[in-house]
């Protein structure tokens, strides 16, 4: 453990020790950031996107909180950032970000609560805050973490906040704010969707944090104001934009759609598609494979974790491809049930990505970025890179170039993970400004999803390949 470990940091560690958690591996890799080198790259790239008017967003209740994933590659014009995916208010990793960098963060969190209660209707209505949790988070004090942030906030405002699990709520308990804390399946029993609201039990939800609660609710009403007027939901959701974060075809139409503005911070454009049947997915990767003699990568809707992403090689044939697909979906099943559907997937040009010395071989990685929307605009606030399990040898094997920290049985690998700092940049192969463009790409992209929310939504010619070439 680093010896420069801050008494926060010791904090943070006792928190983990009363759940049952070793959280020190979480320290050492804070300790790998460099807020007054996180803070310069920030500034420069908030001061280019306020010049090109990048950032801010028009309806604040759109987007509170995000993360985005890249690759990197090397071209003869220097590095380029090839976008993997969006995550939404569900994401994860919050607690290898500084203690400044979370004060940021948790401002998203913080903001939409602030606009539920510029909302109620009686001086005398409580707000039901629902934080949903993955059934066995072992995450879980990253939540922790999130809601006593968020009730110290509070109490700084002069509000009074309590929290319950399902076992121990109270309704008639006298505080103005509570939150409810219960895993998805806790969750699930007491939903309904009544008047455009949320409702647990017999109360309305003023705020769902995060969407995985929203995503795993089947109810035909919302899922249709979700699809073709969201703001008309009146519990505020982090994210109401998760349909199109959850699915990667449609992320990358909202790159698709900017594509020459994004271009400019160095934002390479693959080639992608979208399929709603196993047939479909066999038969456009036969097409692509034979046209375009490239590799490509397939990707379930709603995953996380890597759970169903494979590689579909060049090389292979049709029964080998079909044995990669029933593969896919069978991990996607054994991670997330039969409930779940891994369709729509993603088919996307597999990247030519640079590689990196890291532990005696050669390493893929790739880099998260946090944002979060404050006072309406998009602001990066700062992020890790992730290096892959194994040595890139052929890159047909899973574990050379997915680089979740928690995407391997469950298993959870910080030791892989990457502080932004000058050091660490160094080690990546990677400049300063390298970091203005992608912190810049990242909020752009978010921006495009709620500007173009009804053009990606309602998009149907998926029969069309894009291709950037």
């Amino acid at each position: 453990m680093s010896q420069n470990i801050t008494e926060s940091d010791l904090e943070f560690i006792k928190l983990g020790e009363s759940l049952g958690l070793n959280l020190i591996s979480f320290a050492d890799l804070r300790q790998s950031q460099d807020d007054y080198f996180v803070d310069g790259i920030r500034s420069d790239a908030l001061k280019k996107l306020e010049n090109k008017n990048c950032n801010t967003l028009t309806q604040e209740n759109a987007f509170y909180v995000g993360s985005i994933d890249f690759m990197v590659g090397n071209t003869h014009d220097g590095k380029k950032f090839f976008l993997l995916e969006t995550n939404g208010g569900s994401h994860r990793g919050l607690s290898i970000l500084t203690t400044k960098q979370q004060e940021l963060l948790y401002q998203g969190y913080y903001q939409a609560i602030e606009d539920a209660l510029k909302q109620k209707n009686q001086e005398t209505e409580k707000i039901l805050i629902l934080v949903g949790l993955p059934v066995d988070d072992r995450l879980i004090h990253e939540k922790v973490i999130l809601i006593e942030n968020l009730r110290k906030r509070l109490k700084k405002e002069g509000f009074t906040s309590k929290i319950f699990n399902i076992d121990n709520y109270n309704p008639n308990h006298k505080a103005e704010i509570i939150f409810l804390v219960a895993d998805y399946n806790q969750i699930s029993i007491y939903l309904s969707y009544i008047n455009n609201w949320f409702r647990f039990k017999e109360e309305n939800v003023h705020v769902l944090i995060g969407d995985g609660i929203a995503r795993r609710f089947n109810d035909k009403t919302f899922n249709s104001d979700v699809i073709n007027n969201y703001r008309k939901i009146k519990t505020i959701i982090v994210n109401p934009v998760f349909k199109i974060t959850d699915d990667k075809s449609l992320t990358y139409l909202a790159s698709f759609f900017s594509q020459c503005k994004l271009s400019e911070f160095n934002l390479k454009h693959l080639m992608f598609t979208k399929c709603f049947s196993e047939k479909q997915l066999l038969q456009k990767l036969l097409i692509l494979i034979k046209k375009e003699q490239k590799s490509f990568i397939i990707k379930p809707s709603g995953g996380s974790g890597g759970a169903g992403v494979l590689i579909v090689s060049q090389s292979q044939n049709k029964i080998d491809i079909k044995k990669i697909i029933k593969e896919s979906q069978k991990e996607f099943y054994d991670k997330f049930g039969d409930q779940r559907n891994p369709f729509p997937y993603t088919i996307q040009e597999f990247a030519d990505f640079c590689l990196i010395n890291w532990r005696g071989g050669k390493h893929t990685y790739d880099l998260r970025i946090y944002v979060a929307q404050i006072s309406g605009i998009i602001q990066p606030i700062g992020g890790l890179a992730r290096i892959s399990r194994s040595s890139y040898i052929t890159g047909e094997k899973k574990q050379e170039f997915v680089v979740n920290l928690s995407g391997f049985n469950g298993q959870i690998e910080v030791s892989r993970g990457l502080g932004f700092s000058k050091t660490n940049a160094t080690l990546l192969g990677l400049q300063r400004e390298d970091f203005v463009n992608i912190f810049c790409i990242s909020c752009m992209i978010f921006r495009n999803i709620i500007n173009y929310y009804e053009k990606i939504i309602n998009f149907s010619n998926w029969n069309k390949i894009f291709g950037f070439h």
